[in-house]
């Protein structure tokens, strides 16, 4: 188990380089161990007390008991804050969660939450503002909100520099009545009152550090009523001590009928004849009432009620329903909001940028955005965050890429550091990382290298970068995810990454990867015109050419936003000029440790699946391939139950796991795929590992009873006994090496003999039917317990070349055959067979196997008889039947690769699979250390491999085939599987 904490030094203590005031950690541990094993370290990266001293830890205001609290169980999750000596109350404790808040729903400090105490509550910019707001429009303090002890709530102006208005209406020095739902707009914020938030989803401790949340779908793109809006206003605020009594809001009773703000003209539908309005004595009248204005126009508009159009009247632009601070509310939670849409729905990877601003990432393929780096980073967080928020890790990846020298590292990490607590920067299989992050120019080419990866498995080929425009909007069009979002900060720098992050800008979107292109440059002004603001984005990083649109931050203070399609190289406006939501650098770090132990919980997996394309192994383990690392009777057992479920009994299917790929295990099945299989590969090339695997593979995925392997060494003693290992497989029923001439012709009659015997039996059926017939006539028929002359034993030890067979005894079994198991024949150095060398002792009888083997090729597909054979010399078997009938085939490599083992797996179809093969003849690796550490946790290196120390291998110790062989053996012997016997019994 591993779980990253952060650890908050002493308050009063003095920090150092070597022991900060604050330290990102990753704890490793066995499942169940108790804090108290890790606390003293835990202390220790902050310049806390030693072993030898007293450690306390606080999780928020609660203090931790050390010998009851056990790591991977809540509060002790990824993403927790620890603090050492002291309590650290959250910024939104849980209890305080159902009382009113004040959320900045948009502009420059969006996704605040803060709530609300009896009593005035001033917002501002200043630092003595009990909401503080980092908006440069906003003056010092700028409004009061006072909470009355009944809970209703008031706003007044403070005579600020640019006006307060509410749902469009200004608000002057008098306090008027604050309803859930309207819109405060300070500056260019915008405020909203809410009640208390939605009911939070259960989660499911896998106490391993996370939690696991149900994924649920997305109802629409843009939900509908605004959070914690009342359906119908408060009526007035009654005279409140300290307060005079509270004029009506415009539009509340006591208003001129039909009056707009300060006294206008109603506007069109609003007036006391329209079919909208609600008849006095209703109820709900005194809200209707004022939701006849521009307010209620822009609330309509976000629910899809009212056109697009703006009307005539300036008015307050409505936030997006997933607002920042929503979002932050939905993380904590969580709630239904979180990860609520889901690739192929109309609104999947639509951002906002505003107030009224969207775009759709599908539609334009990379988006870029520019503007003074202060803003730009705020607004850049906010694009990210919202989209962590509603896609599920499953379905969205996000990769960063910030290796622009012109930064500093340490300025980099201040603005990306929170991302690493996302679980969508989680790698997938073969991504050779720890995080999906990028901050120099090798953990760049790592990242593009596996996104280019993957075009080159797409729709368009390896020839991707050649395909025009027309070519990857079709491929766009009918992809349906997962997504990949790539932030490419600033310019990556070397000329190869230029030139790659550019076509994965315009070609990404045919496999369903998408660039946010963040670009520093001088603010859209008139000093600065659109043109010149967009060419100097372009220079900053060369892939903001490449975008399909863009959005320039503009504005004296870069608060606002206007965005563009790029049509012929240049800008062309695609919507007006909004307020910019951006959110700070606190806001996103405490969104993302609220979303770092949330895992979703689809199929009974807490772990989501993302298909990724990644560099191949240098070598593979078989058993970690295969879900054995811990091969046990019961995992074996549970596989072999699994198959007989799914109908992959005596008569279904035979599969293979050859070893690792690109997306994972790789591997075929005999009964459809095949039915045989040819490995082709120079000496030293693995060609006998690999056989050995299949063997093993075989094993694991039947029964003894259901399955059977013969084994053939066709160099005889001239290269040793490659396939001997395997013999301790219960499931080896013979084994062969081609020396002794008079063994050889015994085996080749036999095989003959069993062919023909299973021709007889079968008629005219094929193997599956034969069994499909008499499924229900086998299971009341007991297998048939091999007599003490048949038990199996070792081999002699004072021959080589031996064959075994099992000897026929009389038979004790109800009359009638047997079921028929299938059989697999593996052969190596089929070319030795072909074309026995002069002076070999297994010549004289070479012929006679090789027509069984014939044989096999042309009739076991029906009989359920398969040949798995391997040829150093492909030319001399290419006119043999087993090279000829053999759809499937292994392509090996020259040994100068990687390592031994690398090949290609081509299918009867054309399709080809490049793998690492699976190797199973090596020593158990030793295991590692079960004791607790805690290592600091260094960001910017997290996109480098894994430190993985060398496997060695116990010298002395069991192979992994023995293990698995052990296994085998006890688990056939639990379900009283009684191995298949060959020559079979009379």
């Amino acid at each position: 188990m591993q779980i990253r904490l952060t650890v908050l030094g002493s308050r009063s203590g003095h920090h150092t380089a070597t022991a900060p005031a604050s330290c990102d950690v990753l704890v490793t541990a066995p499942v169940g161990t108790a804090l108290a094993a890790v606390a003293s370290g835990l202390a220790a990266t902050v310049g806390g007390p030693d072993t030898g001293g007293t450690v306390v830890l606080y999780a928020g205001s609660e203090r931790l008991d050390l010998q009851r609290r056990v790591l991977g169980e809540p509060p002790l999750v990824d993403g927790a804050v620890l603090a050492l000596h002291g309590p650290v109350p959250d910024v939104l404790p849980e209890d305080g969660l159902g009382a009113a808040q004040l959320h900045v729903v948009a502009g420059p400090d969006a996704g605040g939450v803060h709530l609300l105490h009896s009593g005035q509550i001033r917002v501002g910019r200043s630092a003595d503002a009990d909401v503080p707001l980092d908006d440069p429009d906003v003056s010092r303090l700028h409004c009061a909100v006072t909470v009355i002890p009944d809970g209703r709530v008031a706003v007044a102006d403070l005579n600020s520099t640019n006006g307060t208005t509410l749902d469009g209406s200004p608000v002057g020095a008098q306090p008027v009545p604050l309803p859930p739902g309207a819109l405060l707009r300070v500056g260019e914020s915008t405020l909203r009152l809410a009640a208390a938030g939605a009911p939070a989803l259960s989660v499911t401790p896998d106490l391993q550090g996370h939690l696991s949340v149900s994924a649920r779908p997305a109802a629409a793109a843009l939900p509908g009523p605004l959070p914690g809006a009342d359906p119908a206003a408060p009526g007035p605020v009654p005279d409140a001590p300290g307060l005079p009594g509270l004029p009506d809001a415009p539009g509340a009773p006591g208003a001129a009928p039909g009056a707009g703000p300060q006294g206008e003209a109603p506007s069109p539908g609003t007036g006391p004849d329209s079919g909208s309005g609600t008849s006095p004595g209703s109820g709900s009248g005194s809200g209707s009432g004022r939701r006849k204005g521009l307010g209620a126009w822009a609330r309509k508009w976000v629910r899809g009620e009212e056109p697009a159009e703006a009307p005539p009247e300036p008015v307050l632009a409505a936030p997006d329903p997933d607002d920042p601070a929503a979002l932050l509310l939905a993380a904590m939670g969580p709630t239904e909001r979180l990860w609520s849409r889901t690739p192929g729905q109309p609104a999947a990877l639509d951002v906002g940028l505003g107030a009224g601003s969207r775009v759709s990432l599908p539609a334009v393929g990379a988006l870029g955005l520019a503007g003074p780096r202060t803003r730009l980073a705020g607004a850049a967080r906010w694009v990210v965050a919202q989209l962590a928020a509603l896609h599920a890790p499953g379905g969205l990846e996000i990769v960063l890429v910030s290796a622009d020298r012109a930064r500093g590292l340490a300025d980099r990490r201040r603005d990306w550091g929170w991302l690493g607590w996302l679980p969508h920067v989680r790698p997938a299989h073969g991504q050779d990382c720890r995080l999906l992050l990028a901050y120099d120019r090798d953990q760049a080419v790592a990242r593009t290298g596996e996104l280019t990866r993957r075009l080159d498995e797409g729709p368009l080929g390896t020839h991707w970068a050649a395909a025009d425009a027309s070519q990857v909007r079709r491929a766009a069009a009918v992809y349906e995810g997962p997504y990949t979002l790539l932030v490419l900060d600033g310019d990556p720098g070397a000329g190869p990454l230029r030139d790659v992050t550019g076509r994965l800008a315009s070609h990404g979107p045919a496999v369903g990867i998408h660039v946010l292109v963040l670009a520093e440059a001088p603010a859209a002004t008139p000093a600065s015109p659109v043109a010149e603001t967009y060419e100097a984005a372009c220079a900053s990083s060369p892939a903001f050419r490449d975008c399909g649109a863009v959005a320039l931050l503009s504005g004296d203070v870069a608060t606002a936003v206007r965005t563009f399609t790029i049509s012929g190289g240049r800008p062309v406006p695609a919507g007006g000029t909004t307020s910019a939501d951006a959110v700070s650098v606190a806001w996103a770090e405490r969104f993302a440790r609220a979303l770092a132990p949330l895992r979703t919980a689809e199929g009974g997996s807490a772990e989501p699946y993302r298909p990724t394309a990644a560099a191949l192994p240098a070598t593979a383990r078989l058993l970690d391939e295969l879900g054995l690392a811990r091969a046990t009777p019961a995992s074996l057992m549970a596989r072999w139950a699994a198959a007989t479920d799914q109908g992959q009994g005596v008569g279904g299917l035979a599969e293979i796991v050859l070893g690792s790929g690109r997306r994972g295990p790789v591997g075929t099945e005999l009964v459809h795929d095949g039915p045989h299989l040819l490995i082709e590969g120079p000496a030293g090339s693995g060609r006998t590992e690999l056989l050995r695997s299949v063997a093993a593979s075989l094993s694991a995925a039947a029964r003894p009873d259901r399955l059977g392997l013969l084994l053939l060494d066709g160099a005889g003693g001239e290269r040793g006994d490659g396939l001997r290992p395997c013999t301790e497989l219960p499931h080896v029923c013979a084994h062969l090496v081609a020396s002794d001439p008079l063994r050889m012709r015994e085996f080749a009659q036999a095989l003959g003999a069993e062919l023909k015997r299973r021709s007889e039996l079968l008629e005219e059926l094929s193997f599956a039917e034969w069994h499909a017939q008499r499924e229900v006539s086998d299971r009341m028929v007991s297998p048939r317990r091999p007599a003490p002359g048949e038990q199996r034993g070792d081999l002699d030890p004072q021959r080589t070349g031996t064959l075994r067979l099992r000897a026929a005894t009389t038979r004790t079994d109800p009359p009638g055959p047997s079921p028929l198991p299938r059989l697999v024949v593996l052969v190596d150095d089929l070319d030795a067979l072909v074309a026995p060398g002069l002076g070999s002792t297994g010549r004289p009888a070479a012929g006679s196997v090789v027509r069984a083997l014939e044989a096999v090729a042309r009739e076991g597909a029906r009989l359920g008889v398969h040949l798995v054979a391997a040829s150093a010399h492909p030319d001399r078997t290419a006119e043999t039947g087993p090279a000829r009938l053999a759809t499937l085939r292994v392509e090996l490599d020259a040994p100068d690769q990687p390592g031994p083992g690398r090949g290609m797996l081509r299918f009867g179809d054309g399709r080809t699979v490049p793998f690492q093969a699976g190797r199973v003849t090596g020593r158990i690796p030793r295991t590692a250390t079960q004791r607790p550490t805690v290592v600091p946790v260094e960001w910017e290196r997290m996109g480098d491999p894994p430190a993985r120390r060398p496997v060695r291998e116990l010298g002395n110790g069991p192979t992994d085939l023995a293990l698995l062989a052990s296994a085998l053996d006890r688990a056939s012997r639990l379900v009283s599987a009684t191995p298949v016997l060959f020559p079979p019994a009379p």
